[in-house]
């Protein structure tokens, strides 16, 4: 019989760990928010883990086929629009337009636009998910003209002025 060596017993850990009985979620969100180049029109899309929505919203086993349903669809809205803050330089909210959300794999996509800013600042707060666990770290990326500006938030982080690059 062969005898492990320091190797195959790091191989045979990494293996347990990997399996689905030891997966870790990510406690993390990505929303970009990007001013379209040919429109001027802010896009807003929202990544998040469906499995994270699914107990934040306390959906029970219904399962993440809900969010492509109509009555999915509107909770996905209501939602973000309470955990998402988007406003100008000055902190005056900007309208947000629904304009749908999509599964893809164990992620959720949902998009807003805010129609066409010319101002030079916002004012950003994401608690996304943070009501559901209070690790969810969020990330937020504001593009424009191929330049990117990112700001994190934890729990307790305060709204953030954030040029456009």
């Amino acid at each position: 019989m062969k005898r492990f060596t320091g190797i195959g017993w790091g191989l045979l850990a990494l293996a347990l760990l990997s399996s689905p009985v030891f997966a870790h979620r990510i406690e993390a969100a990505l929303s970009v928010v990007e001013v379209n180049p040919t429109s001027g029109v802010l896009e807003i899309t929202h990544r998040l883990y469906a499995h994270d929505l699914e107990h934040a919203l306390d959906l029970g086993p219904v399962g993440a086929g809900y969010f492509e349903t109509p009555e999915g669809q509107v909770a996905i809205k209501a939602y973000c629009e309470r955990q998402f803050f988007l406003g100008d330089g000055q902190g005056k909210t900007l309208a947000l337009q629904f304009v749908g959300a999509e599964l893809s794999g164990d992620l959720l996509y949902v998009y807003f636009e805010a129609g066409r800013y010319r101002g030079r600042d916002l004012t950003i707060d994401s608690n996304l998910l943070q009501d559901f666990t209070e690790a969810q770290v969020n990330q937020v990326n504001v593009r424009r003209a191929g330049k990117t500006v990112s700001a994190r938030f934890q729990t307790g982080t305060p709204a953030k002025r954030m040029a456009l690059p």
